[in-house]
């Protein structure tokens, strides 16, 4: 068969459909013919890769893969996962878009981070399979890693639970594909296959560089063969290559060419597991499914096998080819999320979606976005610049991608800025479930509940109940949903799903059809955690061992009914029968359509109340807590809730746990006091009726007694609990206040007065509930001016505080004094017209209530019973103490009465604690049940001893008996404590605290006093008696007088003075030795031998001894008892009294509940008088037994005489049928029915018995106790507005929550954009520093840009045309010298009168210890005139270190064509100092006598009118200003002096000959310039000197002539040498050339004198120099010129090279000789 097999055709999904026979074989192969089939058709091998680790190990854990050519059916593929990689079905696919190419590093690490979370979180939360290219760079290294941490994880948790004996956690299979082709691992991975076996285990070496490799944290590999060599390959030979050209071939590689090898793969893999449909032939039912999880599962198993596996693509970054790739994506409607941010792909994408959703409109689309879509990826792929074909087609991809991305309801692609703050990746898998929501179809048919079901499921795995409602129910929402009970069961059971159970009851799920008996208790053995319902329900309560793995079937009826009962005193909570039956729909009751209705909601009802049981016994408190705002009984369930999380703590071994249980009990405890806090200000009379409101299946107990059952005191302390307690306690009553003129009288007399007198009941009570009572007529005057009556409001009450601090605070306040009261009342009569009057004053339909009926009224109310026993009590202590100090024997009858008072009052309360255990009332019992065993056991000591001992059997134990009495009188004055004075507002808290400083502070004190006593009181006794006998006495004398007693006693007798002696006296050693022998008779040990005491000189072994060491002992027991003891616990009692002052108040409120609901049951006499009291009730009890069984007679009577009337009446019927006269029908009926109505009024003797008022209204009374007890509390309109409370009451409370958590999210949105902000910041300065750079960039090539426009603009000009462009080198930067830059300085801002407000020249002062200097010129270099401290000699010898001089004696500009020679100076000379006088010429004496000229001044001069220009100073340091305007340095800089620094200078020129004839060109001569050589530097040298003062600058220029020309240093220097001296002394080598006196053709001129554009040049000190010119017209040669080569004549042309001068002054002697220049 196999040979048939491989025969058969396997072709791509693109050709014609699978061959029907070929599947079918495949899918009945075994797994070893399987193997050979895959192997020898595809060339596969498979097996794992081991990766190399850090340590070049190959230990870490192998990873599966499988290597075959790329045209494998997918089919086989499948079939290959399943068997041998065992894969599960995957609930979503994630194939990741990315390049190879441009796997570039993020640079946002939290960023990574958080993208990290995300793909763990989708990873954790459902079957999730991740597609990559399998390449260890770039996102999926990035998805690697996340999953590597995950697995470490994971493995970590297991590890620890073996370690600990537990079985690990079954969690979510972690799937990581990398699909890769074989040519793009080859250089690091050999894939040669083996000849013998194709199972192989590949080593794979780490990555090297600029190499691609496998990642190791991918779960699978599929590496694809580009060529295939299987059997296969010989159907594809034709197959064209991806590309035909090597330069396409680079351009593809490049751009991850969407046609390469693994592209195609991938394409058609996903498109295989996205939407292939399986058609498997009916007829074989073996055929497997390949895409269910096993081979054997049915399609039907696995609601994807027709749709295909759900799928969304993740594009990061990306290429032009997975541009291509989205796009066929896009086309197949497969939907994708875009990470906005990353770059590449993935933001040009993101910005033609948010330009063609702003704007929409093909003419914008052609005129710009597909421009700068051009551009973009022409930068961000700069590839595509060769083909322009390649960049349209893709830019056209993107537009249709985005076009195609939203489709009415359905969207394909979602965007996720991964630099937005509102965007989280930890919510990546939120991103990717809305994306594949929002892309659906709307389904159809049958298909809407398994899409229903299908989506739903996602979102319960990844627990997103916001896109469940969003995306599912809300889409649409004309559609009813139908929630299947599986889904119901896994948001029950689910972890943090509580959100889902709120979502499905929402859409109206049945829940009392879900839960029935074995679904309850399924759910328990379902639960993920049971240990809390073990340890705490199970073991702590039913007392089981909590190892069985299942409840048992009858758990419902006997196990959680017992838990509740226990929990919550509520029996028969859980009925099995009434859930199964609700739970078919099967209903008991009215079965008309409104009472089914009604039985249905009451079944909805309950079975909320058992889930919400469920939930707390689970410890699932959010549970509990949504299913508790959807209940019509939120107060009452909130406090069971509470009830039962308080009563479940104590059964948590964990203190952790128990007080977390315990706050959760706080918070239903706030629930309920919420909603009731929310329902009284809104509707308190609906508040008041739902307190008293009796609860069938909360064991008929009141929300009130549910509130005090659970202890719950915050509760009980509310304004409504407490206004409802206070209407309790005064009954049907209403104390009046009445003005008394400067006396108020209290509340509690006029109801003792009232009780006991009856008369002024009628001024002083109103027979009304508490804040009902009827208005109080107004006077005359007011009726008068308000013509009717108007009623006093109702007196507000607004804490529970102000409610109970006195009772008779709430009273109807009168005008009328008692006096008119009186005289009203008698006026009108006590007894006469009582009825009209009350009927009067009432305005009241009902009618007025007789005198015993208002006396009974008020001997009914709860506060008339409290104080009439009261001042019983009080009598009845009177006589207890007339008793107990009658002397002697006593008073016999006094003695009974007392006694039978004391049994009334016994007797009362053993009947009130019997009525507390049969009814099963929440009041306390266990203190009833020991008060009657303590008056018990009184009482019968007081009868046998007192009464019958002493008077009947004569035994004369007075004594006793009046100790027996005294204690008696103790016990029943105390009692007074306990039994009244807890009602008051005052003394009830202070009792409370009194209590709570017994308990807790004075037990701890006696627990420390007692050690001290014990070890304090034994050692002072036996250091002070030394000798006593042991014995009782002995104890006695320790613990009790030295211990107890010393505390209150200061008797100190027996430590001051020693009465016997008390010392042994030995009178030899033998005594000494056998003392202990003879005092202790032996080894008996009996200190009883007088003799030996008396032997040793001991008179009495009582005796005591004095010695320091009692006092000692005595001192430091005083000190610690007395001092130490006592203060800490008045220390202790302080910090009680604080901790509980406001406990206390809500103690006392809760306890005064159960003084008034135990006096609103007692009798309305007090003992003793309470005996006629149980005769009365003895009696009433007995006439209503008797009453309602003649009722019952009466009504078996009326019965039968009703079914005999009936049947004639249904003769009648029959009989009329045949009558045409209808109107005779009517009148038998209208007879029948008055003979009906006359028989119910029964006039025989019986019938006049039952209708008299008593027996009338005892029958009435029954009847409406029946309907009360049949009536079940059921959901009603009324009932709708508990549950409204309780949803407002959840909203509220959750939107604190989430205003807690916005204000966390917002913080950390803060945090993100301070973040954003620093890089923001980060950017925005180096966009600054780039700004700045430019401006200086500009401003320099601004400067640039004017020195050429100056160098052309000085061509064939004149000098002084040019000497605006004269300030150019006096801006160069940096300033010379040194590395300082100018402060740029445009031509714009040069003058001094343009502002210029940001000009901050830099300061550039160098002292004379300069290298710039030369050794003569140093003493005449100026000090520093802007140092203002000592910091800036320290800046400038900084500058002067940092920089050395390139050319120390070399002068840049003009001045470095001047031989800087001058007069000698001796090393010695010093500068005399004067002050600066700017713009003059002062005269200076030197210390040898000669004399100095400083010139000041400048040659500046005015072009206008030429006259001197005078310089500017500085405003505010008055130094000088350069007249030529801002040079960008402030300071001395480089010069010598401030201000202009003068130089002279001369050029010798003469004509060029050659070969005897001028030179000419262009028509004129040429000059020649006589220059010298420096033999050490070969610089160019001129003639001429500095201007310093101490000689005449023309003799400076022909000194210097002489040492440059003739080398002659004795030259003489004289300050008086003019101007003509000069011209005569060049003159005169003219005459001596030819030797005669008449001048030879010499001509001289001053070329220019003013500023020189100098490097050195500052805003303080400038260059100026005079330029002389001495031309010889013929031939002329100096006689004695030096011969050593150093002197040269150089043409004078504009290529001439080695004049260091400006250009324009050689073109300036030029033009004066006309001689050839350029």
């Amino acid at each position: 068969m196999f040979s048939s097999t491989t025969q058969e055709t396997l072709i791509d999904d693109d050709g014609p459909p699978l061959n029907t026979t070929l599947l079918r074989s495949i899918s009945v192969l075994n797994p070893v013919d399987f193997h050979s089939f895959i192997e020898k058709q595809y060339g596969a091998c498979w097996g794992t890769f081991k990766f190399e680790d850090s340590l070049s190990d190959y230990s870490n854990d192998t990873r599966p893969f499988l290597y075959v050519d790329d045209n494998i059916d997918l089919h086989v593929l499948r079939k290959f996962m399943i068997n041998e990689w065992e894969l599960q079905s995957a609930n979503i696919v994630i194939p990741v878009l990315s390049g190879v190419t441009n796997n570039k590093q993020f640079k946002n690490p939290k960023m990574t981070e958080t993208l990290r979370n995300g793909i763990k979180n989708a990873a954790n939360a459902s079957e999730v399979w991740f597609l990559t290219n399998g390449i260890d760079a770039g996102v999926p290294q990035l998805i690697g890693t996340a999953f590597r941490e995950e697995i470490a994880l994971r493995r970590a948790d297991d590890a620890w639970a073996i370690q600990m004996g537990r079985a690990p956690k079954k969690r979510k299979t972690l799937v990581l594909i990398g699909i890769v082709c074989d040519d793009e691992i080859k250089d690091s991975i050999d894939l040669k296959p083996s000849n013998d076996k194709p199972r192989m285990e590949i080593k794979v070496p780490s990555r090297k560089r600029d190499q691609l490799s496998l990642n190791s944290d991918h779960t699978h590999f599929i590496i694809i063969r580009e060529h295939p060599i299987g059997l296969s390959s010989n159907t594809n030979n034709g197959r064209k290559s991806i590309v035909a050209e090597s330069g396409e071939k680079q351009l593809e590689k490049l751009t991850d060419s969407a046609e390469s090898a693994t592209n195609k793969f991938r394409d058609r893999f996903e498109d295989f597991l996205h939407q292939e449909n399986l058609q498997q032939p009916n007829s074989d039912s073996q055929t497997i499914d390949f895409l269910s999880t096993t081979p054997l599962l049915t399609r039907k198993s696995n609601p994807w096998s027709e749709d295909g596996f759900p799928m969304v693509c993740t594009l990061v970054r990306g290429t032009p080819g997975t541009i291509e790739l989205l796009y066929q994506k896009i086309q197949q409607e497969v939907p994708c999320v875009v990470l906005k941010g990353t770059g590449s792909a993935a933001d040009i994408i993101a910005f033609a979606y948010e330009e063609i959703s702003a704007k929409n409109d093909k003419e914008y689309e052609d005129s710009y976005l597909k421009v700068e879509l051009s551009r973009r990826l022409l930068d961000e792929y700069p590839a595509l610049k060769d083909n322009n074909v390649k960049r349209n087609e893709i830019r056209d991809h993107i537009i249709s991608i985005v076009k195609k991305a939203d489709q009415g309801k359905r969207k394909f692609l979602t965007f996720v800025d991964v630099n937005s703050t509102t965007a989280s990746l930890n919510d990546f898998h939120k991103f990717i479930l809305s994306a594949l929501l929002q892309s659906q179809k709307t389904a159809t048919g049958n298909k809407v509940n398994v899409q229903l079901k299908r989506n739903l499921l996602l979102t319960l795995d990844w627990n997103l109940p916001d896109l469940a409602l969003s995306e599912i129910f809300q889409r649409d929402d004309d559609m009813k949903h139908s929630i299947q009970t599986d889904l119901f069961d896994k948001a029950v059971l689910g972890k943090k799903l509580e959100p889902f159970v709120d979502l499905f009851l929402d859409r109206e799920f049945a829940l009392h059809r879900y839960l029935k008996s074995d679904k309850l208790v399924s759910l328990f053995n379902q639960a993920k955690d049971r240990e809390f319902l073990t340890t705490t329900s199970l073991e702590g309560i039913l007392g089981l061992t909590g190892d069985e793995d299942e409840m048992p079937k009858d758990f419902v009826e006997q196990g959680l009914n017992h838990i509740v009962k226990r929990l919550t005193g509520i029996s028969h909570f859980f009925s099995k029968h009434e859930m199964d039956c609700n739970a078919m729909g099967i209903y008991f009751g009215d079965k008309t359509d409104k009472g089914v209705q009604r039985q249905r909601i009451r079944a909805e009802k309950k079975a909320l109340r058992h889930l919400i049981i469920y939930a707390v016994l689970m410890n699932r408190h959010q549970l509990a807590k949504i299913l508790w705002k959807r209940s019509s009984e939120p107060i009452p369930l909130a406090l069971i809730c509470c009830m039962m999380f308080k009563k479940l703590a104590p059964y948590c071994h964990e203190s952790y746990q128990r007080l977390l249980i315990e706050k959760q009990a706080k918070e239903f405890s706030d629930c309920a006091v919420g909603v009731l806090d929310k329902a009284f200000n809104e509707d308190n009379m609906r508040t008041f009726e739902m307190l008293d409101e009796k609860h069938p299946d909360w064991n008929h107990m009141a929300t009130v007694e549910l509130a005090y059952n659970a202890e719950n005191k915050e509760f009980m302390a509310h304004a409504a609990c407490q206004k409802w307690v206070t209407r309790q306690f005064y009954g049907e009553i209403t104390p009046r206040e009445l003005s008394w003129g400067l006396f108020k009288c209290p509340d509690y007399l006029k109801i003792i007065f009232s009780a006991f007198l009856i008369f002024p009941m009628w001024f002083w009570i109103n027979f009304s509930p508490i804040g009902q009572a009827p208005p109080a007529p107004k006077k005359a005057s007011d009726l008068q001016d308000t013509k009717g009556a108007t009623t006093e409001p109702e007196q507000k009450l607004e804490e529970g505080k102000k409610l109970s601090e006195y009772v008779g605070e709430v009273n109807v306040r009168e005008g009328n004094s008692i006096f008119r009261r009186i005289r009203n009342r008698f006026h009108n009569g006590l007894f006469k017209n009582k009825s009209k009057t009350s009927a009067a004053n009432s305005n009241s339909d009902e009618e007025p209530m007789s005198h015993w009926e208002e006396i009974g009224v008020l001997w009914t109310a709860p506060i008339t019973k409290f104080y009439t026993n009261f001042v019983a009590y009080i009598v009845f202590l009177a006589f207890f103490t007339l008793a107990v100090m009658w002397p002697s024997c006593g008073n016999l009858l006094l003695d009974c009465f007392v006694w039978f008072w004391t049994a009334s009052i016994a007797f009362e309360n053993t009947r009130v604690a019997y009525e507390k255990y049969c009814s099963q009332s929440s009041l306390p019992l266990q203190r009833a049940v020991l008060e009657v065993i303590v008056q018990t056991i009184f009482l019968a000591l007081y009868l046998i001893v007192r009464i019958i001992g002493l008077w009947n059997f004569g035994t004369c134990q007075i004594l006793t008996a009046k100790a027996i009495l005294g204690i008696g009188l103790i016990y029943y004055y105390y009692r007074i404590l306990f039994i009244f004075l807890p009602i008051s507002p005052k003394l009830g808290p202070m009792m409370i605290r009194l209590r709570c400083m017994i308990m807790d502070d004075f037990f701890t004190f006696l627990q420390l006093f007692v050690i001290f006593m014990i070890s304090s009181g034994v050692a002072i006794t036996a250091v002070l008696y030394p000798h006593y006998p042991l014995g009782l006495e002995l104890f006695t004398k320790a613990f009790v007088f030295r211990g107890l007693m010393a505390l209150f006693s200061s008797e100190m007798s027996d430590l001051k003075n020693q009465h016997q002696s008390c010392s042994i006296n030995a009178t030899s050693s033998a005594d000494t030795e056998y003392a202990c022998l003879r005092l202790s008779h032996g080894l008996s040990f009996k200190y009883d031998n007088l003799y030996a005491y008396n032997r040793y000189g001991i008179t009495s072994p009582k005796c005591n001894q004095t010695s320091w060491i009692a006092w000692f002992l005595l001192i430091q027991y005083f000190f610690l008892a007395k001092r130490f003891l006592t203060s800490l616990l008045t220390a202790m009692f302080g910090l009680t009294g604080a901790r509980v002052q406001s406990q206390s108040e809500q103690i006392w409120m809760y306890n005064r509940y159960e003084i008034v609901m135990e006096y609103a049951k007692r009798p309305r006499l007090p003992p003793p008088f309470v005996v006629i009291s149980y005769i009365g009730m003895l009696i009433s009890n007995g006439s209503r037994q008797c009453v309602l069984k003649l009722k019952e007679y009466s009504d078996k009577k009326t019965n039968l005489l009703h079914q005999s009337q009936r049947r004639s009446t249904g003769t009648n019927a029959l009989l009329s049928e045949n009558d045409p006269n209808p109107t005779s029908f009517n009148l038998n009926i209208d007879a029948s029915t008055s003979q009906l109505t006359d028989t119910n009024e029964d006039h025989s003797l019986l019938g006049r018995l039952l209708n008299c008022k008593p027996c009338r209204q005892v029958t009435e009374t029954h009847k409406k106790k029946l309907e009360d007890a049949k009536r079940n509390w059921e959901d009603s309109e009324a009932n709708l507005y508990w549950k409204y409370k309780a949803v407002e009451f959840y909203a509220k409370t959750q939107e604190a929550d989430k205003v807690q958590e916005k204000l966390d999210n917002l913080s950390n949105s803060v945090t993100n954009v301070q973040k954003d902000m620093d890089v923001q910041r980060k950017s925005l300065r180096q966009i600054n520093d780039r700004v700045v750079t430019l401006e200086k960039l500009m401003i320099d090539s601004h400067i640039l840009l004017e020195k050429i426009r100056a160098t052309i603009q000085q061509e064939d000009k004149s000098l002084p045309e040019t000497q605006k462009f004269i300030h150019i080198l006096s801006r160069e930067s940096p300033y010379i010298y040194t590395n300082e830059a100018r402060f740029p300085v445009t031509e714009r801002y040069i003058p001094w009168k343009v502002p210029f407000d940001l000009y901050d020249p830099t300061i550039i002062t160098l002292p004379k210890e300069h290298n710039c200097f030369r050794d003569d010129e140093r003493p005449f270099v100026e000090p520093n005139l802007l140092k203002v401290n000592s910091t800036d000699d320290q800046f400038q010898s900084e500058v002067d270190t940092y920089v050395t001089p390139v050319t120390p004696i070399c002068q840049p500009g003009t001045f470095g064509a001047i031989e800087p020679a001058m007069a000698h100076v001796n090393s010695d000379f010093t500068m005399p100092s004067s002050e600066y006088k700017w713009n003059q010429i002062i005269e200076l004496q030197l210390l040898d006598g000669k004399k100095m000229i400083v010139d000041r001044t400048t040659w500046v001069t005015n072009p206008v009118d030429k006259s001197p220009v005078i310089y500017r100073l500085d405003t505010q340091l008055l130094i000088p200003l350069s007249p030529m305007g801002r040079t960008g340095v402030r300071g001395r800089g480089a010069l010598i002096r401030w201000g202009p620094n003068k130089s002279i200078m001369a050029i010798i020129t003469r004509w060029k000959k050659h070969r005897g004839q001028f030179a000419i060109v262009d028509g004129q001569r040429i000059l020649e310039a006589m220059v010298f050589k420096d033999k050490f530097t070969n610089d160019w040298k001129l003639p001429g000197g500095k201007i310093l003062g101490v000689e005449s600058p023309y003799g400076a220029v022909c000194r210097s002539f002489n040492k440059l020309a003739f080398q002659d240093d004795d030259s003489e220097h004289s300050l008086s040498l003019q101007e003509r001296d000069m011209i005569e002394h060049f003159e005169s080598f003219a005459r001596s050339s030819e030797g005669t006196d008449r001048p030879n053709s010499f001509e001289s001129h001053m070329v220019y004198r003013g500023y020189i554009d100098d490097v050195r040049n500052t805003d303080n000190a400038w260059v100026e120099a005079e330029i002389w010119n001495f031309h010889y017209g013929q031939t002329m040669s100096f006689p004695s010129l030096r011969t050593d080569g150093m002197a040269f004549w150089k043409d004078v042309t504009y290529n001439s090279r080695g004049f260091l001068m400006q250009t324009s002054i050689l073109r300036e002697i030029a033009r004066i000789h006309d001689a050839y220049f350029e």
